[in-house]
């Protein structure tokens, strides 16, 4: 199979688009599409078979500057800054950079559990990155650059730090901030946040007010984000779910835990690996503290250490965190 990638521009006075040049990929065909912007200089770059190659507008044509040559074939391609996350169809996740010295892209580390990869994405919480993707099992994995660990293998594998069971199968994992509750319903966003900076020179400085989130909508029908949380959150909802799925009844008297966990593959021996992070809550499980009774709520509240009140807040600030709109 072949693929092309072509360059238009905007007629004028038009609201059709003008091509200027097209390029056959011999490579195979064409999935993937992104920007690169190194320094003052716009490039294209092209996810074709199982090669990324970077292109060059010059001379009227589209000039190949770079490229990387994955296993597979390439399922999608995320550019932040210079840095690449690359998701094989077949082979998991690549963390790769970009260097304009000598035009090269570099991988960094990768996944070497064979994953088959049907979407990925980013979440960050202030500086602290995890790349997320979503397998043909139905598990969401978060895993970290992380080259001090000792898990990393000297820095060249991408280590896991979570997982997570789904239960339905999506295409897409895009990034959206994370608002704050403060400023979710307010109709004038931009001055409100002036505003708060005025009252608390730190508003929009810490880790939680600089966070991004990932939504994705699946097949069935339902839409879902995934949102980064402070550890003093983590564990306060990670003891909060424990009690709640111990003292509220389910139903058809399924487990919750059970279904959550991580379903292993069995492709190329990638069950070898038995350790399960989890590391995920269960936002269904969770929110249902809102509905509760007020006795109940003390009752939970009370037996993990913490009040009506602070959870409450936590489950506001993640509710508002994980909406897009």
């Amino acid at each position: 199979a072949r693929g092309r990638a072509g360059a238009a521009v905007p007629a004028p006075a038009q609201a059709d688009l003008v091509l200027l040049a097209e390029k056959s990929m011999t490579l195979g065909p064409v999935t993937s599409l992104s920007s690169l912007v190194s320094g003052d200089v716009h490039r294209v770059v092209v996810g074709a078979g199982a090669e990324v190659t970077v292109e060059q507008w010059h001379g009227g044509k589209l000039t190949q500057v770079g490229f990387h040559h994955a296993h597979m074939m390439v399922q999608s391609i995320t550019i932040f800054k210079t840095f690449f996350l690359l998701s094989d169809a077949y082979d998991s996740l690549f963390f790769l950079v970009w260097r304009e010295s000598d035009k090269s892209l570099t991988l960094l580390a990768k996944d070497y559990e064979p994953t088959q990869v049907f979407a990925s994405g980013l979440i960050s919480r202030g500086g602290a990155m995890s790349f997320v993707c979503h397998d043909e099992r139905q598990n969401l994995k978060f895993l970290q650059y992380s080259p001090n660990d000792p898990a990393a293998r000297g820095g060249n594998k991408l280590v896991c730090r979570a997982d997570f069971h789904i239960g339905s199968q999506t295409t897409s994992l895009t990034s959206h901030w994370c608002q704050s509750s403060l400023l979710f319903n307010s109709c004038t966003m931009t001055s409100t946040l002036a505003a708060l900076k005025q009252q608390d020179t730190l508003f929009g400085r810490l880790e939680d007010d600089n966070r991004f989130a990932v939504n994705y909508g699946t097949s069935d029908g339902s839409f879902a984000s995934v949102v980064p949380l402070s550890e003093p959150t983590y564990w306060r909802l990670t003891a909060l779910q424990s009690v709640m799925s111990n003292a509220l009844e389910s139903n058809a008297a399924l487990s919750h835990r059970a279904w959550r966990l991580f379903r292993r593959s069995t492709r190329r021996s990638a069950c070898k690996d038995n350790d399960r992070k989890k590391g995920v809550i269960d936002g269904d499980v969770v929110m249902k503290f809102a509905d509760l009774p007020l006795a109940e709520q003390e009752d939970l509240a009370s037996s993990i250490g913490s009040t009506v009140t602070l959870i409450m807040d936590n489950l506001l600030e993640l509710s508002c965190a994980a909406s897009v709109i």
